[in-house]
């Protein structure tokens, strides 16, 4: 269901690719302070915790192959965290999708104007005036619009018509953040 054009309304029609939705997921991790101390202190606390074990061990045990194992696990932990923290979050999405969260993948049409956007999808409609946004990102791939910090419209910048929606942010939104 598309709802009427008006005279200054424009009309963005896009789908969210399931790649879309991970990376807004990921950027909201690093926005959110709590979720992003989180995620240092399991990046830090299990690393250092192996990297001390291992020391403990090869120093005070004298037992150098297996402080030696431990410390290649830490070294192994600080590497490799960020691709398991990613892999974490996209199978905790794909369990979002077989519970019904697909609905966010679909076809959307966009219509905004001076006062709102009004967006569609799936036969449902909705109206966010654009004061409601708390501010936007613009990266190299899409528009996040902020509801709050875990929320929002993601909008990808390959769309028809996307200048005139960022100008449309910037006319309206007040706070705009830039990204790579």
């Amino acid at each position: 269901m598309t709802i009427p054009s008006k005279k200054n309304s424009k009309q963005l029609t896009y789908t969210l690719t399931f790649e879309d939705w991970l990376e807004f997921t990921l950027d909201s991790h690093q926005q959110v302070p709590s979720m992003r101390r989180m995620k240092k202190f399991s990046h830090y606390a299990i690393g250092t915790v192996y990297l001390g074990f291992g020391l403990i061990v090869v120093f005070v045990q004298r037992e150098m192959l297996f402080g030696i194992s431990f410390l290649f696990l830490s070294l192994a932990w600080f590497m490799l965290f960020p691709r398991y923290h990613r892999r974490r979050t996209i199978k905790h999405l794909q369990k979002l999708m077989k519970n019904g969260g697909d609905s966010v993948l679909s076809e959307h049409v966009l219509d905004f104007d001076e006062k709102a956007l009004h967006i569609t999808r799936e036969g449902q409609s909705s109206t966010i005036e654009w004061s409601s946004f708390e501010h936007f990102v613009i990266n190299e791939q899409r528009v996040y619009l902020k509801l709050g910090p875990l929320n929002g419209l993601i909008v990808p910048r390959s769309v028809a018509g996307i200048d005139d929606f960022i100008r449309a942010c910037q006319q309206h939104i007040a706070t705009p953040m830039t990204t790579s």
